[in-house]
C-alpha cells in the first residue's frame, strides 16, 4: 500500500508580493457600452466589478488569514500511480462513519467544500447526529492547486482511476460513495462506472450536483425535446471557453499565465454567471453568492501554485478520452442521489431520461442554489449529502 504526507500551505511571500504588484500595475482597457444597463456583463466581466474586486484585493485581501483557514484540515499528498495528488481527509464522528470521496471542478478547488467540510464529518456540532457523521477525502484534480503537474492532459475517466487508487490503494477504504458537480460530475461518474464494487472497484453509491457521464440517447418526450433544444441554446451561448480550453489550452495560458487580472476576469466571469446570484430584495449581484475574499482565495489557488494552464488541461483531456458518454443501453445499478439547484449552468435533464442511465433513489429539487453548491448553500447542501448517505446505508 503506497503511503502520504502531511502537508501544509506556506507560500513564499515573493510570490504573493509578485501577484500584488501586477493587480496595482494593471492597465485598464475599454469596456463596450450595453444597451441593457441593467445586465453590465453581457459581453463578458464586467469592469466596473473587477476593478472594485481588484482594489480590493490590492489593498485589504489577507492572503496569510486564508492561508491559515486553508491549513485548518488536515492535508496530505500522496504519489498515486506516479501523479502527486493533494488532498484533504477529515475523520468523521461516530463509530463507523460511511466515507465520502468529493470532486470539485473548474474553475473551482477544494476551497469550494470548506463551507461543509465540518458539517459532514460532525453534525453533532451543527445539532445533528454524531452517528451520521462521514470521513471526508477532497482531492486537487491533476494540475489543479496543490496536486502535482500531469506531464500531458488528464481527462475525467483517467483521473477516476486514480481517485479509486487513492481511496483503496493508499488510504485502505475497501468502500466508499463518489460525489461530484462541474468536473467532480464527470469523475464520479465514471468511478461508479468503471470502479464499482461490482466491478472491483470500491465504489458502492454515487451523487450528483450536476450531470456527469451519460449514454447518447434520443428525447423521446415533448419535456425532453424541450430540455435539450434548451441545453443547446445555453451551450452556443455559454461554452465559448469550452470549445477553447478542450481544443487550444496552450495557446490561452499565453495570454493569462503572467495577469493575475487576467486569470481572475475569466474566473470570475464564471462564477458569477453559473451561480445563484439573487438577493432577498430581488436584485443580483455576485457578492449576494460569495464573498471578495471567497472568490479571491479560489483565484488565488490558481496563482499562487501557478496552476492555471494544467487545470485547463483537462478539457483537452476530457476530448481526447472521448470520455462525455457510456457506451449505448448502459446502465449504472449503483444507488445514485440527484440534487438539482436551479441555477446551475445547464439544468438536469427531466428525471426520465437521467433514469435511463443511473438507479435513482433519490432525487430533490431546490429553490436556491447554483453550480458550486456546497460554496454557495452550505447548510443546504450538507444536510442533502447526510440524508443521501443515511438513505444509502439504511436501504430507506
Amino acid at each position: 500500500m503506497s503511503t502520504s504526507t502531511p502537508f501544509n500551505i506556506d507560500v513564499p511571500q515573493t510570490i504573493i508580493d509578485e501577484i500584488l504588484e501586477k493587480v496595482r500595475a494593471y492597465k485598464w482597457e475599454e469596456m463596450s457600452e450595453i444597451v441593457d444597463a441593467s445586465d453590465r456583463w453581457l459581453y463578458g466581466t464586467d469592469m466596473s466589478y473587477m476593478k472594485e474586486l481588484c482594489a480590493y484585493w490590492a489593498d485589504n485581501y489577507d492572503w496569510r488569514k486564508e492561508e491559515t483557514l486553508l491549513n485548518s484540515f488536515p492535508q496530505f499528498i500522496a504519489n498515486v500511480e506516479g501523479q502527486d495528488i493533494h488532498f484533504i481527509h477529515v475523520k468523521g464522528s461516530g463509530a463507523n462513519p460511511a466515507t465520502l470521496l468529493m470532486t470539485h471542478g473548474w474553475p473551482g478547488s477544494v476551497f469550494e467544500f470548506y463551507g461543509v467540510i465540518e458539517r459532514l464529518a460532525h453534525p453533532e456540532r451543527f445539532g445533528g447526529d454524531k452517528d451520521d457523521g462521514l470521513t471526508l477525502v477532497m482531492p486537487s484534480l491533476p494540475g489543479y492547486g496543490f496536486s502535482g503537474k500531469p506531464k500531458r492532459p488528464m481527462g475525467p475517466r483517467a483521473t477516476a482511476k486514480l481517485w479509486d487508487q487513492l481511496m483503496r490503494g493508499v488510504l485502505g477504504y475497501r468502500n466508499y460513495i463518489a460525489q461530484g458537480g462541474d468536473w467532480g460530475s464527470a469523475v464520479s461518474g465514471w468511478i461508479a462506472h468503471d470502479h464499482s464494487l461490482a466491478k472491483g472497484g470500491g465504489c458502492k453509491a454515487l451523487h450528483y450536483n450536476m450531470y456527469g457521464v451519460y449514454g447518447p440517447v434520443a428525447p423521446e418526450s415533448d419535456e425532453e425535446r424541450v430540455w435539450a433544444d434548451n441545453a443547446d441554446r445555453i451551450r452556443s451561448r455559454e461554452f465559448g471557453y469550452f470549445y477553447l480550453q478542450s481544443t487550444k489550452p496552450q495557446t490561452l495560458s499565453y495570454a493569462l499565465m503572467d495577469s493575475p487580472v487576467g486569470v481572475a476576469a475569466w474566473i470570475v466571469e464564471k462564477f458569477n454567471s453559473w451561480s445563484d446570484s439573487r438577493g432577498i430584495d430581488g436584485s443580483e449581484h455576485i457578492e449576494n453568492a460569495f464573498s471578495k475574499d471567497q472568490i479571491l482565495t479560489n483565484i488565488m489557488i490558481y496563482l499562487v501554485t501557478r496552476t492555471f494552464n494544467t487545470s485547463i488541461w483537462f478539457y483537452r483531456g476530457f476530448r481526447d478520452e472521448r470520455s462525455n458518454f457510456m457506451d449505448p443501453g448502459v446502465k449504472i445499478d449503483l444507488p445514485t442521489g440527484i440534487a438539482v439547484f436551479p441555477k446551475e449552468l445547464i439544468p438536469f435533464p427531466p428525471r426520465s431520461m437521467v433514469e435511463k442511465h443511473y438507479n435513482i433513489v433519490r432525487w430533490v429539487n431546490f429553490d436556491r442554489g447554483g453550480h458550486f453548491a456546497a460554496m454557495e448553500t452550505n447548510e443546504l447542501f450538507a444536510d442533502e449529502i447526510l440524508t443521501f448517505v443515511r438513505e444509502v446505508n439504511t436501504g430507506v
